[in-house]
């Protein structure tokens, strides 16, 4: 990669058909890069860094931290036994979505460390 000022003279032409030419462009734009710089990217051995990897951890990030807001709810809502006596029954499937929402967040976080 170089500099965006530098002038280039030299042209390569790759023949592709319509199909082929609308998936480059739009890799190119995941990556927020033109179809040339993409390809050229790609042709001097560079991997160009998605921009949806990005936002599909953020979005992960996020409903990671819904989870816990929720989990916390329903924690303080535990701590309030007088809500629950004669209702033990109750107390269990709160516990029982506890560790399933504990689960999720889990999940969560491994995909976010594959991505």
């Amino acid at each position: 990669m170089g500099s965006q000022t530098r002038i280039r003279k030299q042209c390569i032409k790759v023949w592709v058909d319509k199909r082929e030419k609308e998936e480059i462009e739009d890799n190119a734009k995941g990556c927020n890069h033109s179809a040339s710089s993409f390809l050229r990217n790609l042709g001097m051995g560079y991997t160009p860094k998605s921009m949806i990897d990005h936002k599909a951890v953020g979005d992960l990030m996020q409903l990671n931290g819904d989870l816990g807001r929720l989990g916390g709810l329903l924690k303080m809502l535990l701590s309030n036994q007088e809500d629950f006596v004669g209702h033990e029954d109750k107390m269990v499937e709160v516990s029982s979505l506890l560790n399933g929402l504990n689960d999720l967040r889990n999940e969560i976080r491994e995909k976010v460390g594959a991505i």
